[in-house]
């Protein structure tokens, strides 16, 4: 069934939303058609829209019309200038094919000008290169004109010069390089004979004995050129090692007898007769005096120092002259090394033999070895300043041997004068007089080496034949002392006199000797056990049952041994308690002898267990059945655990 148009147009009209914006745009134009909602209006309504629409068209191609008008214009004025350009083109065609042969003329003049400029620029470097200028040859060669630093910005010109030259000689134009390098040498040999001269003199001016004077910028550099000629360069450390040990051996001496400027310091030799002090003065003079020498040496040569360990990488210097190091690949260590070996050789004699003539009057142990140390120390430390193949080294190291032969000579006068009259030992078995002499000299000589930088580095090894040869014939000689005395007293006197010894060594570099020491010790402890505790056995009254016990057959019953029935051993352990009480103090009066608290417990508290385990096992022997005692619990008056807490408590 068909609906209703009017009820459809109803609907659809009703069921559109005034909210859709189309809608409200077409109401909102057409509110522009009308004032007032008539019925006429309405009725038209259709037509007055296309009415409209047909008008708005009209109005668009009008404009579109000029628009095209003026397009028309434009396109007009565009040929014209277009025609302007053409003509243009070819009145400049017409103009560039009448110019072709003048730009080509003007090209291969530009080329030709580029080539001459070029050339002549080559020719100035060239000339700028290999000669020099009228001012630098008057520099160079003029002896009017002093050495400056205009002087050595020459000279590497020359030298550049001289050594660029060989590149020519390869080349084609060998010819130039041969005639270059000719007038080049005559240059470079009248400049460096100029430049040996004057530093000559300038050596001269170096006889300052304390090496520490400035040394002026162009004398290290009139050093650094002269090493490019080996010949000038040697001579020239001839010169200087000349006139350095010269000075050094010259301010050595006035060191030693007139002193420092006024008098301060006062001279070395005022204090010669006190042979540690004068020593000492000596080295520290020559210690200063190298540090000098080597900063000296090192300014002068330009050279960089280098924060190492000279011990362990010292360079090896020959023992030749240094004027061998000359070469250009050599460091300037190593030639600052082999300089200063030189400059200071001079000083070796008057040293050692002053050392020499200090050590042949010194008889004292103790100052002879404290002279050692001093020379040691010193000469470890100027050793990795110098080098161990300096000459000042090995003389260094002659004196040290020398000093410490001294001492060993002392300390064997002392040790055989010892072993020729041996101390007895005193009634209380402590040290002798001569003992605690040793000792006092040995804590001193001791104390000096701790305090050295030596024993940092050498250590046991070093100190370990010191000891020996100051107590191994002491200790020899409390022996012969002893000689007379019981095993008893002697192990305790010996054990006094080696535990008074080790209690002395206190310092890190005895350790060995001490842990030996020990050893000897134990040995004679073992001893004076060994000796009580068979003291105590005859004093206890067992000594007879522990040696038939230990001497019987094993086959036969320990009951049957003679003197080992019941009644006898019950007879002699009856007085067994008043041995306990009073073995105390027989311990106490036998270990009173002994110096060491340590030692004199140690062999109390062996001796009880040796006694109580003596006992222990006659105690098992007689429970054994196999020895047929009967009622061995009868026998035994004391088990062994009461033996023990009864010695332990006393």
């Amino acid at each position: 069934m068909n609906a209703n148009p009017l009820s459809t147009k109803l609907t659809k009209l009703l069921s559109s939303s005034l909210d859709d914006p189309k809608l409200r745009t077409s109401l909102t134009a057409l509110s522009e058609f009308y004032s007032a909602n008539a019925v006429n209006a309405r009725h038209n309504l259709r037509g007055d829209i296309e009415r409209r629409s047909t008008n708005v068209n009209y109005e668009f191609l009008r404009e579109l019309e000029k628009v095209n008008n003026q397009f028309l214009e434009l396109e007009a004025e565009m040929n014209a200038m277009n025609s302007l350009c053409q003509e243009m083109q070819d009145r400049l065609n017409l103009a560039n094919d009448k110019t072709v042969t003048l730009l080509e003329q003007t090209d291969a003049l530009r080329e030709q000008s580029n080539i001459c400029q070029v050339r002549q620029t080559i020719m100035e470097a060239f000339l700028d290169h290999f000669m020099l200028s009228e001012s630098e040859i008057t520099i160079l060669c003029s002896t009017a004109m002093d050495i400056t630093p205009v002087f050595f910005d020459a000279l590497e010109h020359l030298e550049t010069i001289h050594a660029d030259c060989n590149a020519l000689l390869i080349t084609e134009h060998q010819r130039a390089g041969l005639e270059i390098m000719d007038s080049m040498r005559t240059y470079r040999s009248i400049s460096y004979d100029k430049l040996y001269r004057w530093m000559q003199s300038e050596c001269r001016t170096m006889s300052r004995p304390d090496g520490m004077m400035e040394v002026r910028e162009v004398t290290k550099k009139a050093i650094q050129a002269l090493k490019q000629d080996d010949q000038y360069f040697k001579a020239i450390l001839e010169e200087l090692v000349h006139v350095r040990r010269n000075a050094i051996l010259r301010a050595f001496i006035d060191a030693l007898t007139r002193g420092g400027p006024g008098g301060t310091p006062r001279p070395i030799e005022l204090h010669a007769h006190d042979p540690l002090r004068y020593i000492g003065d000596m080295l520290a003079w020559i210690h200063q005096t190298v540090a000098s020498e080597r900063e000296f040496l090192e300014s002068l040569l330009n050279s960089e120092r280098r924060h190492r360990d000279r011990g362990q990488a010292e360079i090896k210097l020959p023992k030749a002259s240094p004027l061998r190091l000359v070469e250009s690949d050599v460091p300037d260590t190593e030639i600052v090394n082999s300089l200063l070996d030189k400059n200071l050789e001079g000083i070796s004699r008057p040293l050692s033999s002053r050392v020499e003539q200090v050590l042949v009057s010194q008889a004292n142990a103790i100052t002879a070895f404290k002279i050692s140390n001093l020379i040691k120390f010193y000469s470890s430390t100027i050793e990795r300043a110098i080098g161990s193949e300096a000459s000042l080294s090995k003389t260094l190291q002659e004196i040290s041997e020398a000093s410490m032969q001294v001492f060993y000579e002392a300390i064997g006068k002392q040790s055989a004068d010892l072993l020729r009259r041996p101390e007895t030992p005193a009634a209380d078995l402590g040290p002798t007089p001569a003992v605690k002499e040793t000792v006092s000299q040995l804590k001193e000589i001791m104390k000096s080496f701790d305090t050295s930088y030596v024993q940092a580095d050498e250590g046991n090894g070093d100190f370990a034949p010191i000891l020996s040869a100051m107590i191994d014939p002491l200790f020899q000689t409390c022996e012969i002392g002893a000689v007379n005395q019981s095993a008893f007293n002697r192990a305790i006197f010996m054990m006094n006199c080696l535990h008074y010894v080790q209690t002395a060594l206190v310092y890190p570099f005895t350790k060995n000797k001490v842990d030996g020491l020990e050893k000897q010790i134990q040995e004679y402890v073992d001893t004076v056990v060994d000796e009580q505790h068979i003291l105590l056995l005859k004093q206890s009254g067992i000594a007879p049952l522990v040696n038939a016990l230990e001497t019987k057959d094993e086959k036969t019953p320990l009951s049957q041994v003679p003197g080992m029935d019941a009644a006898s051993i019950s007879a002699v352990l009856s007085r067994l308690d008043h041995f306990l009480g009073s073995v105390n103090l027989d311990l106490t009066a036998w270990l009173s002898k002994i110096v060491s608290s340590r030692l004199a417990k140690s062999v109390s508290t062996r001796n009880v267990k040796m006694f109580v385990d003596t006992y222990r096992r006659l105690c098992q022997a007689i429970e054994d059945p196999t020895n047929r005692y009967e009622f061995p619990a009868t026998i035994l008056t004391r088990t062994a655990d009461e033996v023990e807490m009864l010695l332990v408590e006393d």
